[in-house]
């Protein structure tokens, strides 16, 4: 492996991390990346240092941290490919706050509610789909094709339709699936939106870390806008989320979280609201040292290089593949064939009757056994999920049952504890690009061992 990569592995804090289970001793394996990232010991240290300075030298420490946060911004602007039409702003809690503070800038309450579309494509964290519902648009679900990506014709089709009756379109899409790790070509989605005259917004939050992201790929291929979760790159946690956007697309006369920060003057009967879009749309006290991390993790990828990452990522896909496809016990899911990052969800049956293990339990034998950090459920991406197991519409409301409390015969709600147990989902775990090639082999086994064995202790686990 790469000195590169061999170096952001030995570096990773608590990756020799050890904890005692019900078979003894385990050491902790991390492998859920695609949620949250781990603190990376450098960048630990460079904002460490920041802070310190701030205690004894606080003129210097303001001036200083303004420069380093600012510094940040422009990383993260040439990593991207932005240009002086684009703004870089931070914001509280992560992909979400961030198409939050987008659906504010583009006042989409009322009237244009009523007028406008959003396009949403089939791998949509619920993150890249309530929001929108909840701004009163209309929204528009694009399926996956047989092959697992975006259906183009469908978008087209839905374009065509709208653009003839005078809608607002908006394209908010995955650039890729944080279930089955399969990539949209953003490019391509892209340039057929702006075709048509719709916007074209991109949720990063699971391929940032691995992918290259282009503002300004070709005259048509540009990006609106682009939201992301660097907490979930090497070295990520405790960053804010980022939201990087045209500054067109600010229409709004009163900025999102207006406050402290936002204003250039405030009287007793009037105020007056800064131009400076970034500065304006990140109101009260910043989170300084966290905006800076976010710049030191854009600033690690880069030196690594999307080239490297891509070409290992493809290494580990063939892989899992090469040996999990061998056991008949496992079904990953998702298409095969389709360009993925190594991100699986999959399920397990039980070798003679057919039936599927509970995913938080062979998620608990990952962790028991093996001390992989997995885990289950549909991970927050629940249409697709359902999309993947065949559940239709009218299956996935009678899940509903088991989670929301009833009325007797006698009239009364009866409240109950949602029954949690009952909600379809899968095991997802991902192999970091970083990973040694014999921790990536240990895994994989684990996987394949829990596969072939793990019924066999389903009358020893209880709680899951």
């Amino acid at each position: 492996m790469p000195a590169m990569l061999d170096y952001l592995d030995e570096n990773v804090i608590g990756g020799d991390t050890l904890f005692e289970g019900p078979y003894g001793q385990k050491k902790v394996i991390y492998c859920d990346y695609t949620a949250s990232g781990r603190r990376h010991s450098p960048d630990r240290r460079r904002t460490l240092d920041m802070k310190q300075g701030e205690v004894y030298k606080y003129t210097t420490f303001f001036r200083q941290t303004t420069h380093f946060r600012h510094e940040a911004r422009e990383i993260i602007k040439e990593c991207v490919n932005a240009t002086d039409d684009d703004v870089v702003i931070f914001t509280g809690s992560g992909t979400t706050g961030a198409i939050h503070k987008l659906i504010h800038a583009l006042e989409m309450g009322g009237d244009k509610a009523k007028t406008t579309v959003v396009f949403v494509g089939p791998f949509e964290h619920h993150s890249n789909i309530l929001p929108w519902k909840e701004s009163g648009a209309k929204i528009v679900r694009i399926r996956d094709t047989k092959q697992g990506t975006v259906d183009q014709d469908m978008l087209e089709t839905n374009l065509k339709y709208y653009s003839r009756r005078g809608m607002h379109m908006l394209a908010a899409f995955s650039a890729a699936s944080n279930v089955t790790g399969i990539m949209t070509d953003t490019v391509l989605i892209a340039e057929l939106c702006h075709r048509y005259g719709a916007l074209s917004f991109w949720d990063y939050a699971t391929a940032a870390p691995y992918l290259k992201i282009d503002m300004n790929a070709s005259k048509l291929g540009y990006k609106d806008a682009v939201f992301l979760s660097p907490h979930k790159f090497a070295g990520g946690p405790g960053t804010p989320g980022v939201l990087i956007a045209k500054k067109s697309l600010f229409t709004n006369p009163i900025p999102g979280g207006c406050g402290g920060g936002t204003v250039l003057f405030v009287t007793r009967d009037t105020h007056l609201y800064l131009q400076d879009i970034e500065s304006r749309e990140e109101g009260g006290t910043p989170a300084i040292v966290e905006s800076i991390r976010a710049g030191l993790v854009f600033q690690l990828k880069e030196s690594i290089g999307s080239d490297l990452i891509e070409a290992r990522e493809e290494e580990l896909c063939r892989k899992a593949f090469k040996i999990w496809k061998a056991n008949p016990n496992i079904s990953i899911l998702g298409s095969s064939s389709a360009r993925r990052l190594p991100i699986f969800s999959f399920l397990v049956y039980h070798p003679d009757s057919g039936k599927l293990l509970h995913h938080n339990f062979v998620s608990v034998l990952l962790n028991d056994l093996y001390g992989i950090q997995a885990r289950g459920g549909c991970a927050c991406a629940g249409p697709y999920a359902q999309d993947l197991l065949g559940i239709d519409e009218s299956v996935a409301q009678k899940f509903t049952w088991f989670l929301e409390s009833h009325e007797s015969d006698d009239g009364e709600v009866h409240c109950k504890e949602p029954l949690e147990i009952m909600k379809p989902g899968f095991a997802r775990l991902n192999l970091p690009f970083f990973m040694d090639d014999e921790t990536v082999h240990f895994v994989l086994e684990a996987v394949d061992m829990v596969a072939t064995h793990g019924w066999k202790l389903l009358p020893q686990v209880r709680n899951f």
